[in-house]
């Protein structure tokens, strides 16, 4: 028994000898797997992790990305070509040369077992190949990076394709935002891999789901995606207004004044045939008019309606017209002007929207301390997207909602919301809105995101002296139910925290980029538990100065 108590002392004071656990920790470590251009790769000296960077066998390099690799044994550097690139790497040391510039590595290349490991990251992203990194398999992913068309055009922003065996796969809300259908979100998780903390898909799944013809030759390794809606007509039903389109996409929708109007332009749109037809060769216009934010109105003479085809039935809308705004990128605007100031609710069908009209709500007396809570973002703007597809303007509303509901369990507080649906409002439009009814606190919804999936934490913003006091108290509130890395409260000059004449905040729940934090932030359970902080803040705001 003795023996057996001496044994076991001995080897728990070697474990806590650091060297012995660092031992203990890497023999435990899970091997890395590597696949370039969609094979998986076995090395004779297989990849190192170190400082959170893949390193990997000079050969893997030069055998697996196409470049051409010289070692000086004298200088200690390897020089790596490739196209019109250069990279010079010298063996343990973090500087680096590319194309003769100086950059700093995260981690130098190293010897392992007689072989030269590089980063792999560094080298193949430098070299213009695309890399990408799964947790649930611990596989590098590098490949070529293919020539992308959209409609005939370059992207508006570059897209990430990553290949696994014969399949292409990128971000399904990627794509989707590009070809004109910011709302569309992806329903079959189980076809999701995850790769650097964004969800992707295979694109030939992508096609069925969005509609329209995506190719990949894989011979030019080139990515073709052809997706362009039809604008087919436009009518009113009492107050409201279809518009016909032959795919989804969502609008960009403003508020103009003098007159009183909505403007919806379609992404990627283009009108049909007869409708173009019908147009001729009537030039655009000035319609003229502002939403306080220098926004466009130029309509194009879209095609205003004769007296026996105007909108019957409802009293809002005074008349619709339509016109092929631009042709780079295709794009349909529809104007909808209104007898009187309105409110506009946007529903989305496969084939069209319907905008759907209500009077203005005149603002309601003062009863008591009025807060005004604002959803960040909402309709065609998204805000920052999640590592689940998920985005930005459905936590705000869905917070804002639950805050709302535990305010309103006070009688001494009177709540208002900037809005209660899916619906765009300018920065300028959350701000008046506030100020009209000379609210009492004005807090603004939000949730962060990173390109580094790893970037986390609570923070809160303010910008006016009279709201400092604030931001601290729903900081510490906030923070203390999120248990998210603590960011601190900041002065930032945000557009409505600076132009609001009230104490008002800002708050950056956390970081629907981060798995982990996403995963929280799209909880109802978390959600109720954020509101019920924010709810108490303010009450002790309320009780401490006012």
């Amino acid at each position: 028994m003795k023996r057996r108590l001496l044994l076991f002392f001995v080897l728990l004071v070697l474990l806590l000898i650091p060297g012995w656990a660092a031992a203990a920790g890497s023999a435990k470590e899970e091997p890395v797997n590597l696949m370039i251009n969609g094979q998986a790769v076995q090395p004779d000296v297989p990849p190192l992790i170190q400082n959170g960077r893949t390193l990997v066998p000079i050969r893997v390099i030069a055998e697996g990305l196409g470049a051409d690799v010289k070692w000086d044994e004298a200088a200690r550097t390897a020089t790596i070509k490739r196209g019109g690139q250069k990279l010079v790497l010298t063996l343990d040391s973090t500087a680096a040369l590319v194309n003769g510039k100086q950059v700093k590595l995260d981690t130098p290349p190293v010897v392992r077992q007689q072989r030269m490991l590089l980063p792999l990251r560094f080298v193949a992203e430098s070299l213009g190949v695309t890399v990408g990194w799964n947790e649930s398999s611990r596989t590098v992913i590098a490949n070529e990076t293919p020539s992308v068309l959209i409609n005939g055009k370059s992207p508006s922003k570059p897209l990430e394709f990553y290949r696994m065996g014969n399949s292409l796969y990128v971000s399904a809300q990627a794509v989707a935002e590009q070809v004109g259908w910011k709302d569309f979100a992806w329903k079959h998780p189980d076809e999701t891999v995850t790769i650097d903390g964004q969800q992707v898909v295979p694109l030939d799944r992508l096609e069925k789901e969005l509609g329209g013809s995506m190719t990949w030759d894989k011979r030019d390794n080139r990515v073709e995606i052809e997706r362009l809606s039809r604008f087919t007509g436009v009518a009113a039903e009492g107050n409201s207004v279809r518009i016909d389109t032959t795919l989804p996409v969502t609008p960009a929708a403003f508020v103009l004044e003098g007159p009183h109007r909505i403007v919806l332009d379609l992404p990627q749109t283009e009108l049909d045939d007869d409708l173009l037809a019908a147009l001729g060769s009537q030039k655009v216009d000035e319609v003229g008019g502002t939403d306080g934010q220098n926004q466009p109105d130029q309509a194009g003479d879209a095609n205003q309606m004769s007296p026996s085809d105007k909108p019957a039935a409802g009293t809002l809308i005074a008349n619709i017209r339509y016109s092929q705004y631009s042709s780079s990128p295709k794009t349909v605007r529809v104007v909808i002007e209104l007898n009187q100031k309105s409110q506009y609710n946007l529903e989305y069908t496969n084939d069209g929207i319907t905008v759907k009209l209500t009077p203005a709500a005149t603002a309601p007396g003062k009863t008591g301390f009025l807060i005004v809570v604002d959803a960040g973002h909402g309709g065609h703007d998204n805000g920052a997207g999640g590592a689940a597809g998920n985005v930005e303007k459905d936590f705000t509303l869905a917070v804002a909602k639950k805050l709302a509901a535990e305010l309103k369990k006070y009688p001494e507080f009177q709540v208002e919301m900037t809005r209660t649906t899916d619906v765009y409002l300018t920065l300028a439009q959350r701000v008046a809105f506030a100020n009209d009814r000379k609210a009492d606190l004005f807090i603004s919804i939000h949730a962060n995101s990173f390109t580094k999936p790893t970037a986390g934490g609570t923070e809160t913003f303010y910008y006016n002296a009279n709201s400092e006091a604030l931001a601290r108290i729903v900081h510490r509130h906030l923070q203390g139910a999120t248990k998210f890395p603590d960011r601190g409260v900041k002065q930032t000059a945000f557009y409505v925290i600076k132009n609001t004449k009230m104490p008002a905040v800002l708050t950056e729940t956390g970081f629907l980029s981060n798995p982990t934090e996403n995963a929280q932030l799209t909880s109802p359970a978390f959600q109720d538990k954020v509101a019920k902080a924010l709810a108490a803040a303010i009450r002790e705001y309320y009780l401490t100065y006012r």
